[in-house]
């Protein structure tokens, strides 16, 4: 699939919160605010996702006072299955919108139009969208990216997972295989890693702790 290039580059400043988002170790993503960088972070944790272009393209509009406008949607995502259409994004805070809906209005219609035309969705991704418990259980897994574990033991991990009956909490799970507490802490480490990088699927709805819920073990090799 061929992919649209960033058509505008974001400039950053020290005293902004524009700024580079690692998108999976690969590539950096340009965000404008915190609420881009968190829909960014989002992207990539959801394993549908293939690839996120920053400022895909340029669009012209005519503003309320019959003024033509340029306007550059925020993000373009591509997703893995092919029969999947990307999504043309515009990501705002939702007191902007509904402050400046009727400014922003011709704006949305021309990002819609661009994405009709392109075979593409346009969607609106405002805040309260993005934020909620389920960004915050993300961000923990978060941080257990710099860890690692060794392919025998995810190999281990995966075979004891497969073996039993799902869903099982983390605690339940990992306590019929050491009753050794710092053992038990570094396999629960290591099974955070395994969800962050969709091994395991954990049920994400509640709060990320003991009790989360083992839904199910993604295919692996």
């Amino acid at each position: 699939m061929k992919h649209h290039k960033p058509v505008r580059k974001i400039p950053t400043n020290r005293r902004s919160s524009r700024g580079y988002y690692a998108f999976r170790g690969q590539e950096s993503i340009p965000h404008e605010s915190t609420v881009e960088r968190d829909f960014v972070m989002l992207m990539e944790f959801d394993g549908k996702v293939d690839k996120i272009v920053s400022q895909p393209i340029e669009l012209s509009y005519v503003d309320l006072n019959g003024r033509r406008q340029r306007y550059t949607p925020d993000y373009l995502v591509y997703f893995k299955n092919s029969a999947s259409k990307p999504l043309l994004v515009e990501v705002k805070e939702r007191v902007e919108i509904q402050k400046d809906f009727k400014k922003l209005k011709p704006k949305f219609a021309a990002g819609i139009k661009a994405a009709t035309e392109n075979g593409w969705i346009f969607k609106i991704a405002d805040d309260t969208r993005i934020r909620g418990l389920f960004l915050d259980n993300v961000r923990k897994l978060r941080n257990f990216s710099a860890r690692s574990v060794t392919p025998e033991t995810r190999a281990l991990l995966l075979e004891w997972m497969s073996a039993t009956a799902m869903p099982v909490s983390l605690k339940d799970f990992l306590t019929k295989f050491t009753a050794n507490r710092n053992e038990y802490l570094g396999l629960f480490n290591k099974v955070l890693l395994l969800a962050l990088q969709h091994d395991i699927e954990l049920d994400l709805t509640k709060p990320l702790s003991e009790k989360t819920m083992i839904l199910k073990v993604n295919a692996h090799d």
